[in-house]
């Protein structure tokens, strides 16, 4: 945590009991490394395995940059009409404001995922569900149900996303 008496000093923790439980968000996995609460809002990182073929559309964040570390895996990254593709031991920053999209090029890639400001991990915990354990879901037949993309749509406004 950040000692906000003397912000140069941190000291390491582990993780509060909510954070770094697994959780499922469509077909993807995710739990929460350092929560915003933790940084005094200043970041939140998530660990994530994202499956190929359930990736975002493209869209971009009013208050949120994002930087993806790819640890497994490979992906490939839209960035205001550009492509960018990292591989494991790779990084990518999303500014906010810049419209972006990414896809999966292996059948899954384990990331990790920077948000800053913090605030916005709270948009995946709304739109997910616990999972028993760190494991991938099983893969969902068809698109997600209507009550899920209303919760995605939902959040999403709630967050300052906008689709493009």
């Amino acid at each position: 945590t950040i000692n906000s008496s003397n912000p140069m000093q941190l000291t390491t923790f582990q993780p509060a009991v909510a954070v770094g439980e697994p959780r499922w968000y469509v077909a993807n996995l995710f739990r929460v490394l350092v929560s915003n609460e933790q940084t005094d809002g200043a970041y939140s990182l998530l660990e994530m395995t994202l499956r190929q073929g359930f990736e975002p559309p493209a869209h971009f964040h009013e208050r949120e940059d994002e930087a993806f570390c790819v640890l497994e895996g490979r992906m490939r990254f839209y960035l205001d009409g550009e492509e960018f593709v990292a591989n494991a031991g790779e990084a990518v920053f999303l500014p906010r404001l810049v419209p972006h999209s990414f896809r999966v090029d292996t059948m899954t890639a384990r990331v990790l995922l920077l948000l800053t400001p913090g605030e916005f991990a709270r948009f995946f915990i709304n739109v997910s569900e616990e999972a028993p354990a760190y494991v991938l879901p099983a893969i969902p037949q068809g698109p997600p149900p209507p009550h899920v993309l209303d919760a995605i749509r939902a959040e999403s406004a709630a967050f300052g996303i906008q689709y493009v």
